[in-house]
């Protein structure tokens, strides 16, 4: 009761379209959302719903997705072409991954299976809307600044005397900052401190969390087959909680992949095993898995949700981009995964990376970006791995200057002697 009751206030002055197909799952979801919103248009169809949504711009769209004349997906890319960062929960009894997948492209706040779950999907809702709150808090600050002024002066005002309290927690404050910097140092430990030794590789790793502890990690190790695993990993979100679950991730690939079980069994081994510690906290991770067979000269991998890696190919002079095949780790149980092999030249090298990388930003709010990644690989290309590495970081040093990361940034480069 308690937690509706909370949903409600954020609901306040919210707007909602509601677009579903189906009469009785239309008539009994339209009941629950007048109990939480005062202002609820509703639809019958995607192009009822886009219609209602270019007359109105509500809020926040809570949508099926399977439904005649233009689907719930359709819907909303043409929606979203019209507001980028519109607001968007789907609610489906279809549970194929490639909606799931269609609907994370598009950037949705949630997807809720039929029939609802009224705790998972108070859960989104509600972490929905302190975003729309946060975003339109936002925007009436760049329209009325002196009231904002005022209002946040009055706060400050608070606050200050609040601060003055606070003097007498100092000594607990530098307590937890020295576990902090424990935890730190310990996460530092579950990366490899020792690079795997092969004259025929060159490996060049960086780390940096956007806070004391992050959710990215990489791992490199030999196996019982004779292949050279590398895995580089994010898990969802920031801080605490993804660095825990990290840890998690990392004693399931180096049991798992210790075990003598094809690389799809034990990618899947792993996902099944992150499912279901997903249950009670809501994350995902995006992996990028490889497997070096030196003595084949080649590569396998698997891609499940990460961004794109680079391969740089001397036998092509180019370089590719090795793309995911899979919904990330952490969502459905027994996916089928799609081993992809490589043939490996000398001096190819690859450069795994996360997305703190390429999504680091300037003063200005723009993103370092893949483009610019991609052009400093194909300067480098003749250099070595740490080479190539030290121009990535300077290059990305040069771009963001002053401005604090914002997300765990990882690089790892290796290079095929």
């Amino acid at each position: 009761m308690q937690k509706l009751e909370n949903i409600k206030n954020l609901a306040k002055g919210i707007s909602v379209l509601y677009v579903e197909d189906n009469d009785v799952a239309r008539e009994k979801t339209t009941k629950l959302l007048k109990r939480i919103f005062t202002n609820v248009d509703v639809a019958t169809s995607g192009k009822e719903g886009l219609l209602l949504y270019l007359e109105k711009k509500q809020d926040l769209i809570i949508s099926d997705i399977i439904m005649n004349n233009l689907n719930g997906l359709e819907m909303t890319k043409a929606i979203k072409d019209v507001s980028k960062e519109q607001r968007v929960i789907f609610l489906s009894a279809y549970t194929e991954q490639r909606y799931l997948s269609q609907a994370i492209e598009l950037g949705a706040d949630g997807f809720v299976f039929k029939p609802i779950d009224t705790d998972k999907f108070y859960f989104i809702l509600e972490k929905t809307l302190k975003q729309i709150k946060s975003t339109k808090e936002n925007i009436q600050y760049k329209q009325n600044l002196e009231k904002l002024v005022e209002e946040r002066s009055a706060d400050l005002t608070i606050k200050n005397y609040e601060l003055t309290q606070m003097i007498e927690e100092v000594k607990k404050v530098n307590s937890l900052k020295e576990e902090m910097q424990i935890a730190k140092k310990v996460q530092k430990n579950f990366l490899p401190k020792e690079m795997p030794q092969n004259e025929n590789i060159e490996i060049a790793t960086f780390f940096e969390a956007a806070q004391y502890v992050g959710g990215d990690y990489y791992d490199l190790f030999a196996c019982e087959d004779g292949t050279l695993s590398i895995i580089i990993a994010d898990v969802s979100g920031h801080g605490i909680v993804p660095a825990i679950t990290m840890s998690t991730f990392r004693g399931a690939c180096r049991t798992i992949f210790a075990l003598d079980m094809d690389f799809e069994k034990q990618v899947s081994t792993v996902n099944n095993l992150m499912c279901e510690d997903s249950k009670t906290n809501d994350f995902f991770i995006t992996a990028f898995f490889i497997k070096y067979n030196e003595k084949d000269k080649k590569i396998e991998y698997i891609s499940t949700g990460h961004n794109d890696i680079l391969f740089y190919s001397t036998k092509k002079d180019k370089i590719e981009q090795l793309k995911s095949t899979a919904i990330p780790l952490g969502i459905f149980t027994d996916v089928k995964y799609e081993v992809i092999t490589k043939e490996i030249n000398k001096n190819d090298f690859l450069v795994l990376y996360t997305d703190g990388l390429t999504e680091a930003a300037n003063k200005e709010k723009e993103m370092f970006g893949l483009d610019s990644l991609m052009k400093i690989v194909q300067k480098s290309k003749k250099l070595d791995a740490s080479e190539v590495l030290i121009n990535i970081q300077t290059s990305l040093n040069d771009f963001v200057l002053d401005q604090p990361i914002t997300d765990d940034t990882t690089i790892l480069v290796t290079k095929f002697l």
